[in-house]
């Protein structure tokens, strides 16, 4: 018996309390595969998608295509096409090669009239003279049967280089002014172009003749670079207004921008009509500092006019 008590005492059975704590610290050890499982997908996913955007989802260039009908569209319109491109941002993710492949694409839609709505050069990039020649020489391949036209973004304003490199190129760079443009008939179209709101354009040329030509009855297309520009504009009731700076909000799940600069926030859809006045935002080419779009490929603007 006393042998029995010793033995007893030396290994004494484990309480309940004691074998569910000893349960406890190996389910923890264990963990919860499942959760982890799904965590660790969750990180990849994310991962993925952040390089998607910053290699492949700011190179691949969407058309948007649009049809633009009008009684004020002049008759020698019908069938007309133009190309409006925003926002390249060089020195980002458009550099030579891609600004070539946006070039190729524009040219391969044969337009009539071609609209740059501002931005050729991110902000606080330099550029040498190889790389001006480099953009000159690109933009002077756009090939439209009529004429090309331009106007300041934002970024523009302060590169002392940009207006050579337009002129040089072969662009109409329009600064708060307007042009009549004939085609094959008497009446033309007039074509506006304002610079930044920074810049407190005199938005009162709308309503101005031109070479003492009353242009009231004129279907009249508006180049702004700020979405917001565009209140300033619709009192004057235009054709048709074009815009730029946006770039989407570059990150834009669900439609919903992200990211977006606050003189594009009045606007953050791609087109409007309000009234008689059809409304276009181009989301751009480019992309910013941050170099990613995510759900908002690069694009371009496709317009086919009609006379109704």
């Amino acid at each position: 018996m006393k042998e029995e008590k010793r033995y007893n005492e030396a290994l004494p059975l484990p309480s309940i309390q004691e074998e569910t704590s000893k349960i406890e610290q190996i389910e923890e050890k264990k963990g919860h595969p499942i959760l982890k499982k799904f965590l660790i997908g969750i990180i990849l996913l994310f991962i993925a998608t952040f390089i998607y955007g910053k290699t492949i989802g700011n190179k691949i260039i969407d058309i948007k295509e649009y049809k633009v009908a009008s009684e004020n569209i002049p008759s020698s319109w019908h069938g007309m096409k133009a190309i409006q491109f925003s926002d390249i941002h060089y020195g980002t993710s458009v550099d030579k090669k891609q600004l070539a492949k946006i070039i190729k694409k524009i040219n391969g839609y044969h337009p009539d009239i071609i609209f740059f709505t501002g931005d050729l050069i991110e902000e606080n990039i330099s550029i040498n003279d190889e790389t001006k020649k480099e953009l000159i020489n690109l933009l002077d391949e756009l090939e439209p049967t009529l004429y090309k036209y331009a106007i300041y973004g934002n970024a523009d304003l302060e590169n002392k280089d940009y207006k050579e490199i337009m002129e040089q190129a072969g662009f109409i760079l329009l600064e708060n002014e307007a042009k009549l443009l004939y085609y094959e008939d008497e009446i033309p179209i007039e074509i506006i172009g304002f610079s930044p709101l920074s810049t407190n354009p005199n938005y009162t040329i709308l309503t101005n003749f031109i070479e003492e030509q009353d242009t009231s009855s004129y279907y009249k297309i508006v180049l702004t670079h700020e979405p917001n520009a565009i209140n300033k504009v619709l009192p004057y009731h235009p054709n048709m207004i074009l815009a730029g700076h946006s770039l989407g909000g570059l990150i834009r799940p669900f439609q919903t921008p992200l990211f977006l600069d606050d003189n594009a926030k009045d606007y953050s859809q791609e087109s409007y009509k309000i009234n008689d006045t059809e409304i276009f935002i181009s989301y751009g080419l480019g992309t910013t500092k941050y170099n990613i779009r995510l759900f908002n490929h690069p694009s371009i603007n496709f317009y086919r006019f009609y006379t109704n």
